[in-house]
């Protein structure tokens, strides 16, 4: 059947570091979708999950290229594009290198996708050209990852952060602050801070934990956390906590090599920098911040809210 749309589809979502990328969407959704922290792709207006044609990937390629002819990156979404199979990512991939040799292609991935998938596939992967994968490891503690139903443990995580390594593919970890809320949050950041410590990946990027409700502009279903808030199942941790915990989580990170990033609106504190360079550096700037009059850091916390 010919294709016929005239317009590429885009990721829904994207990691900040990759807006200048070439955004190509080779899944559309989540096909796991279960997660009580998340439920952003049918909030989103993406309730199920499909994977699109080699062919229907390589037109969007190419009508991505006609609009703007330099790309130096490539990103390849929705939530999980490895799910579209390793044949098929790897003929997308050599395709869009042949059309336009960006210098680096990263994709979102899902840990126990990556387990199936297995150390020599990721290989075959790496030599098609991907060269980061951007995983939500969220917690080291597997008791708060089975509540949120994550699909995940950290023993699974440390396993196929190995091969990712072996495969001399780059990893890119998402941390969420305020996961484990007002009452398990430092054995959340501690069991963190040992799967960081063992895995060392390239780069560890904060996020806070967003529960959002049926009032924001993209009126989908809201969080299917907030169910657990009224129940009082989960009690969210406040503004000055979610501070504590990145307090505490570079605290108790080793002299590794790993950047850590926080590029996202939602960051009470913005600090970056390589641990074994610039930790001290990043606690010091945490500890002005609590330094500041309560008024103020209340003030702050105000202004900078929640939104996707």
């Amino acid at each position: 059947m010919a294709i016929i749309h005239k317009a590429p589809e885009v990721p829904l979502i994207r990691p900040p570091s990759e807006w200048r990328s070439l955004l190509v969407r080779v899944t559309r959704g989540c096909k796991w979708n279960r997660c009580r922290f998340c439920g952003i792709y049918p909030h989103l207006g993406e309730p199920e999950f499909s994977i699109r044609t080699v062919e229907e990937v390589k037109h969007d390629i190419d009508l991505l290229c006609s609009l703007r002819q330099r790309f130096e990156t490539a990103f390849f979404g929705d939530a999980d594009p490895l799910q579209a199979g390793v044949d098929a990512f790897v003929e997308i991939a050599e395709y869009l290198r042949k059309v336009i040799p960006v210098k680096r292609l990263t994709c979102y991935s899902r840990a126990s996708t990556l387990r199936k998938i297995g150390p020599d596939d990721l290989k075959i992967l790496a030599a098609a050209g991907l060269d980061r994968v951007h995983i939500g490891l969220e917690s080291g503690d597997a008791e708060i990852l089975r509540y949120h139903r994550k699909g995940q443990s950290p023993t699974m995580v440390r396993e196929v952060a190995a091969w990712l390594k072996e495969a001399g593919i780059e990893i890119s970890f998402y941390v969420l602050l305020g996961l484990g809320g007002r009452d398990q949050w430092q054995r959340h950041i501690l069991e963190t801070a040992k799967v960081i410590n063992d895995t060392e990946p390239e780069f560890v990027r904060i996020r806070r934990l967003w529960l959002y409700g049926c009032d924001t502009p993209f009126s989908g279903p809201e969080s299917p956390l907030l169910k657990e808030i009224r129940a009082g199942a989960f009690i969210p941790q406040t503004p000055e906590g979610s501070v504590l915990e990145l307090k505490l989580l570079l605290e108790n990170l080793d002299n590794i090599s790993t950047c850590i990033v926080c590029d996202h609106h939602n960051n009470y504190v913005h600090v970056s920098g390589c641990i074994n360079e610039d930790k001290e550096d990043m606690l010091a700037e945490i500890d002005s911040f609590l330094a500041l009059p309560a008024s103020k850091r209340e003030a702050h916390y105000q202004v900078v809210g929640s939104r996707i």
